[in-house]
């Protein structure tokens, strides 16, 4: 891409009303005075929609059999040796970790690691739930806290989130609202969109450079 190309698609993104990565309403990104917001009837669908347009794969399941059967067929497909996935009860609920173990997948739980980062590092999948989907842009939001590592959703080259489908909200501001009025936030709140994309090096868009290339969202319910 030539200069002059590079700075005019810098201005179209940066202009009012303008911006649109995916095919979300442009309201969503730039809201202009007087035009409401295009109201989602089916947030679930909207999401693995916008999820797909971002380079993503997402699937809806009707029950934890259902996911715990996606994760483990992906294991294998991908050639997986290791997967690391937080501790928490909805990943337990899961049950693939006996499965991915007879399939000769190594699993380490966010539990007992003696290095994080090293096991991290060295997985072929991170799996995780999220706190919330968000709608409009294909979002996962995560949160800090015990038994949910941070690298499990940056270090291995594929991530999977298994989320109940009841937590799919709308839009941004509706994921914000849901901290509106408590006492204290987590200590990290992060919002991951899609794969991992960026463009340093000679505004060649690579994938997969600072963060998973590859991910997968499974929607419970």
């Amino acid at each position: 891409m030539r200069r002059e190309e590079f700075l005019e698609s810098i201005r179209h993104r940066t202009r009012y009303g303008r911006y649109q990565p995916t095919k979300a309403p442009d309201a969503s990104w730039t809201p202009r005075e007087g035009r409401g917001r295009v109201e989602i009837g089916d947030p679930p669908s909207r999401f693995l929609e916008e999820l797909e347009a971002l380079g993503g794969r997402g699937r809806r399941a009707e029950g934890w059999e259902e996911a715990r059967d996606y994760v483990v067929e992906l294991a294998r497909e991908a050639g997986a040796r290791l997967l690391v996935r937080w501790d928490v009860e909805e990943l337990e609920r899961l049950g693939a970790d006996g499965p991915l173990r007879k399939a000769g997948v190594e699993v380490a739980v966010w539990r007992d690691l003696g290095d994080f980062r090293e096991v991290a590092g060295r997985a072929d999948i991170g799996l995780s739930t999220a706190e919330w989907a968000i709608a409009e842009t294909g979002s996962l939001v995560l949160e800090s806290g015990p038994g949910k590592g941070r690298t499990v959703a940056i270090l291995p080259p594929v991530y999977v989130a298994v989320v109940p489908a009841e937590r799919v909200v709308g839009t941004v501001s509706e994921a914000i609202r849901m901290y509106a009025g408590r006492g204290s936030l987590p200590q990290n709140l992060c919002f991951h969109t899609g794969p991992s994309r960026s463009g340093d090096i000679e505004q060649s868009l690579a994938t997969g450079v600072h963060g998973p290339g590859e991910v997968h969202v499974v929607l419970v319910g």
